[in-house]
């Protein structure tokens, strides 16, 4: 896994077990959801312990640690939680931190400078979190900002806000918003990033603690990127965005809708300039069973620690063939340099009981039964493009693509066993 990410993924984890603990009052129950939350945390090979914990009648100091390892390195995150317990309920105040195992990730002592300065000798988040007797709770987070001059560069990053309520029953909502980030640099190239403002919420509930049922959004105002040398200047921009999803459950099966949309994704490097606007992309899923998606869940998390896929992971994956499921891409569209792109697309695979990743064979008995459709439709100006002329005079040779008066498609379909494409038989390897 990427250094980066998984240190993200750290800080990720830390909110979440201090969020777990405001859920919680009485010490027993405390310990109670710490032993939980080892046990649960042990399955995507996170070690959660405690490093101190002392106790009063009305206060408690709680030192958490999440570690993993990666390749014989270990990093580990500290969550301190300082819990002042009353009557009516308690208030906890929690701060995030990297201990010095994040030195060894880095071998140069510059770098581990400027770890030890922004990550571990200050705190990555703060938090603090009101519980009241019956159990609901309010978090309000504050992300570390940084505004450092590094050599010829300049660093600059707003700090991350996140408010969180939520009850034992899993009910949650959280808003957060992040002001953005710059990046400049003077020798021996000049490069400035930047990064806009964006905000996210989402108001639902949790099932089993990994599968979220509800709606979640995030819009953003999007980056750009410049760099200007003696060889070359490239100017890279991504324009406003928003991301908007939406699941529910019935009968224990898992529908869910997901919308990406940006406004224009332009690269200029002086030779060949692309500029795609209006992206929409929208998918849907249906089917999955939640108890089976919560498994999987814990299972890829384990794989992205360890690196390897474990024999209950790839039970899993066949748990989720076997009960079937419906993915579409509902729509999908853009222009490319003014011209038009569209999309629509579908696969069905039948609840069943053969599936098997490990034996492919065991696939061809459902042959007759999946169901899939596609439909790609191409401005005809996009054959005369520098970026697709030459797959657009592969695809016509091959047939694939097909003149449809001035502008271009592709249909395909699969049903009862048989495929066409372009209204015209195609023969299966199978």
């Amino acid at each position: 896994m990427n250094k980066t990410l998984l240190v993200t993924s750290l800080v990720v984890v830390g909110v979440a077990l201090a969020g777990a603990s405001a859920m919680l009052v009485a010490d027993r129950q405390i310990d109670a959801a710490l032993a939980q939350l080892q046990d649960s945390a042990a399955a995507s090979s996170i070690l959660i312990a405690v490093s101190d914990d002392q106790s009063s009648f009305i206060e408690r100091h709680l030192v958490l640690t999440a570690s993993v390892e990666q390749a014989d390195q270990r990093v580990t995150l500290v969550i301190d939680n300082n819990i002042q317990k009353r009557p009516w309920g308690a208030r906890i105040e929690h701060r995030l931190h990297f201990d010095a195992s994040l030195l060894t990730w880095v071998d140069d002592a510059q770098n581990q400078a400027l770890l030890r300065t922004l990550l571990i000798d200050q705190d990555v988040m703060t938090g603090t979190t009101k519980i009241s007797l019956t159990g609901d709770y309010q978090s309000d987070w504050l992300g570390i900002g940084i505004e450092e001059q590094i050599e010829q560069a300049t660093v600059r990053m707003s700090p991350l806000r996140l408010a969180i309520t939520g009850d034992p029953s899993g009910k949650f909502s959280m808003t957060g918003s992040w002001p953005g980030a710059t990046v400049t640099v003077n020798e021996p190239e000049q490069v400035a990033m930047v990064m806009r403002p964006l905000s996210f919420q989402s108001e639902g509930r949790y099932i089993g603690g990994s599968v979220f049922v509800g709606e979640q959004s995030t819009s953003g105002d999007g980056m750009s990127f410049d760099l200007t040398s003696e060889l070359a200047q490239v100017h890279y921009q991504v324009g406003a965005y928003s991301i908007q999803s939406n699941s529910q459950v019935t009968d224990e099966r898992l529908a869910m809708d997901l919308s990406f949309q940006v406004d224009q994704v332009s690269l200029d490097d002086g030779e060949a300039p692309v500029d795609i606007k209006d992206i929409l992309l929208a998918l849907s899923m249906t089917g999955s069973s939640v108890q089976n998606l919560q498994s999987l869940s814990q299972n890829l998390n384990a794989m992205q620690i360890s690196g390897e896929a474990s024999p209950a992971l790839m039970e899993d994956i066949n748990v989720f063939l076997r009960t079937g499921f419906v993915f579409a891409v509902s729509q999908l569209q853009a222009t490319l340099d003014g011209q038009a792109i569209a999309l629509q697309a579908s696969f069905e695979m039948p609840e069943n009981a053969v599936a098997d990743v490990n034996n492919p064979f065991s696939m061809l008995s459902l042959v007759s039964s999946l169901k899939a459709d596609a439909h790609l439709e191409l401005a005809g100006g996009l054959s005369e493009s520098t970026l697709l002329a030459e797959p657009f005079n592969n695809l016509m040779m091959t047939g694939v693509l097909v003149e449809n008066g001035a502008d271009y498609q592709v249909d395909f379909k699969l049903a009862d066993g048989s495929a066409l494409l372009n209204g015209e038989p195609l023969p299966l390897p199978f």
